[in-house]
């Protein structure tokens, strides 16, 4: 049994998803020497009208914005085009499997290896490279700096763990991490695990010649988060929340615009569809716990759901809809990620594999 197709084709996804989690660049096919009008090119053509007069409305507000007496103490950088910024130059080195490329031209062109500005999908940023970078963010969390994501991650997610700041971030993280601890690991998710994991290899992997790991690996930590967070086990209520999660994942990372036609659109409706799923299934757990046919401890959701702080608080439903849909997302390509590596470097160190296989 063959466990990949193509280390190095998977490895450039990889290295793709893991900087900014945007590896679907889809580019319009050669003009035909007969053009034919059809509704999918009307719609695309539409769609690039009313683009570029928001960038063109974007580049006016931009001009006759009224500048500051005093110039901003701004790295060096360049901001690029209005709107779009130098986000295109980025996604060609994503494209190429090389997104680190966009940061080594940048620092070599601004002489400066620590920081530099620029402007992302519609976001004025500061990079920071190197460990002193790190050092400093890390160290001055909620003092010099705050956590901060684009605004497409903001509209998307909604009021959940990583898009609240200050008190209500430290409240939102204690309600949470409680039951995210090593007493819950032991307690309830190794044994689910094992279950899970043992059911994924019968149904995916036994009797199978070839398997596309990454992708099986995706699918494994989508059913195994299901599991552990809702104790959802029906095949194919996971399977269509699957099928919407992997629509909203495009769209988390990408210019903000919502309009038909747009990833961000298309992420935006995924989400709200994900949303009314979720919804159901809190809808029936609150009658679970009222008939005590469920235990509090069942699971997270049932946690979030029973517990309060020391003030008698409790998470609002959107609140509990958004982190769930918050900790699904934070589970599927960082965990799909490390499994399909761990199993690529022991598959290419079998001296490896025998000493971890004992």
């Amino acid at each position: 049994m063959s466990a990949t197709k193509s280390y190095d084709h998977m490895l450039k996804k990889e290295r793709q998803q893991a900087f900014l989690y945007y590896n679907n660049i889809t580019f319009p096919p050669p003009a035909s020497a007969a053009m034919v009008l059809s509704p999918s090119i009307l719609i695309a053509s539409l769609s690039s009208l009313l683009f570029l007069l928001i960038v063109f409305r974007l580049i006016i507000r931009n001009r006759t914005k009224p500048t500051t007496k005093e110039p901003l103490n701004l790295p060096p950088g360049s901001f690029g085009w209005p709107f779009l910024g130098e986000s295109l130059a980025l996604l060609r080195a994503n494209w190429d499997g090389a997104p680190e490329r966009f940061l080594r031209e940048r620092v070599a062109k601004h002489g400066s290896p620590q920081v530099f500005k620029t402007l992302l999908f519609g976001e004025r940023v500061a990079v920071l490279c190197g460990p002193a970078g790190n050092k400093f963010l890390f160290g001055n969390e909620n003092k010099l700096v705050a956590i901060w994501w684009p605004s497409s991650v903001q509209k998307l997610f909604g009021k959940c763990l990583i898009t609240s700041v200050g008190e209500e971030g430290k409240w939102m993280r204690k309600m949470l991490l409680t039951f995210l601890g090593p007493d819950a690991l032991n307690r309830l998710y190794i044994s689910a695990m094992d279950a899970v994991t043992q059911q994924h290899i019968s149904t995916h992997w036994q009797g199978k010649e070839e398997v596309k790991v990454y992708q099986t690996m995706k699918l494994y930590t989508f059913e195994l988060a299901c599991r552990l967070f809702m104790s959802l086990e029906d095949p194919k209520h996971i399977e269509k929340l699957a099928f919407q999660f992997n629509i909203f994942l495009k769209g988390v990372i990408e210019i903000p615009l919502n309009f038909p036609g747009t990833r961000f659109y298309s992420a935006m409706r995924a989400a709200a569809a994900i949303r009314k799923q979720l919804a159901a299934i809190i809808k029936q757990r609150r009658v679970a716990l009222e008939q005590k046919t469920v235990s509090p401890s069942q699971d997270l959701l049932s946690h979030l759901l029973a517990s309060s702080d020391e003030n008698g608080r409790f998470l609002t439903e959107a609140e509990i809809i958004n982190n769930v849909l918050t900790l699904l997302f934070a589970g599927h390509d960082t965990s799909s990620s490390a499994i399909t590596l761990i199993m690529k470097n022991l598959a290419e160190l079998p001296e490896v594999y025998e000493k971890v296989f004992r």
